[in-house]
């Protein structure tokens, strides 16, 4: 299967998405791969520091659409999850990513900004519909509060969206940061709360792909 985490802008926690999810689905016995598709690499230097005592996630960088779709097919083959860590360019990639995905995550912060932003990734997800005509999407909200009035807020102005959001929420966390730079997910690390939010991602996505 093939879960893309993908978002016009930078900064919401796509790399952060995608090294968690594949942890957890590595401990649950998964075959796992990321395609880091962002210029910047983040999962690709990740992978460099994670310790072969932690199950195994293979990662590779392809920055070019066509290179992705020539390729993602055959590493499909040989791996039972496989994660594409978006960018947040503004380019056919972006569209070639949604296309992929067996189903699509679209990490949003609760900020205006990242409201703005949304819009602008909803006629690329139209256009791509074009090309595709289901394709399975869920906003993720990171770095979520539900105590505060704009958190709140903007998970109703999502709720409006034909796109649904997914239940589990994550949180600010000074344990996503610290798992990330010892190559870790927080399902390996000791903030428990981390760990119990993420391992509730991960399920809520397995639900999503078994009703495909």
């Amino acid at each position: 299967m093939i879960i893309a985490i993908t978002s016009l802008k930078g900064g919401v926690g796509k790399s952060t998405i995608s090294q968690n999810l594949a942890v957890c689905f590595a401990h649950m016995g998964y075959r796992v791969a990321i395609i880091d598709t962002d210029t910047n690499a983040s999962s690709v230097h990740w992978s460099g520091i994670r310790s072969e005592d932690h199950p195994p996630i293979t990662v590779m960088g392809i920055t070019d659409s066509n290179a992705l779709r020539k390729n993602i097919r055959q590493v499909e083959e040989n791996y039972d999850m496989v994660l594409i860590d978006g960018t947040p360019a503004i380019s056919k990639l972006v569209s070639t990513i949604l296309i992929l995905g067996d189903l699509v995550l679209i990490p949003i912060r609760p900020s205006g900004l990242d409201i703005w932003a949304t819009e602008k990734f909803m006629e690329h997800f139209d256009q791509a519909r074009s090309l595709k005509e289901h394709i399975q999407a869920r906003f993720l909200l990171n770095e979520f509060n539900p105590k505060v009035n704009l958190n709140r807020d903007i998970q109703k102005a999502l709720d409006e969206l034909e796109i649904g959001t997914l239940q589990a929420t994550l949180r600010h966390r000074i344990a996503y940061e610290e798992a990330c730079v010892m190559g870790l997910g927080v399902y390996e690390y000791r903030d428990t709360k981390a760990k119990r939010e993420v391992t509730q991602l991960t399920n809520e996505v397995l639900d999503l792909l078994k009703a495909l």
